[in-house]
């Protein structure tokens, strides 16, 4: 089920997330979220996971499709994508 709340901007770009959509999401004071702009001008406002969290999800997706990941491809696009991260020319 969907939740329509309005809110406002504040001068200084502030957003009250109402209470429903803070309780709905479980989210308390002091929590970080991250905002997504997706297609169509939508944001959506999510929990922000710790990095060890998205590592874990990562690594379960790789788990999950482990015969059709091909890891050293992956290991070459990060290379090219990053280049060496000790400064060296490799």
């Amino acid at each position: 089920m969907s939740i329509t709340v309005d809110a406002s901007i504040t001068s200084k770009g502030q957003v009250t997330i109402p209470k429903e959509i803070r309780d709905r999401l479980g989210l308390e004071a002091g929590q970080a979220v991250e905002f997504v702009l997706g297609e169509g001008d939508t944001v959506e406002v999510r929990p922000k996971k710790s990095a060890m969290e998205r590592l874990a999800e990562v690594k379960e997706t790789i788990a999950d499709r482990a015969g059709e990941i091909d890891v050293d491809e992956i290991r070459r696009e990060a290379k090219r994508a990053w280049g060496p991260l000790d400064g060296s020319d490799r």
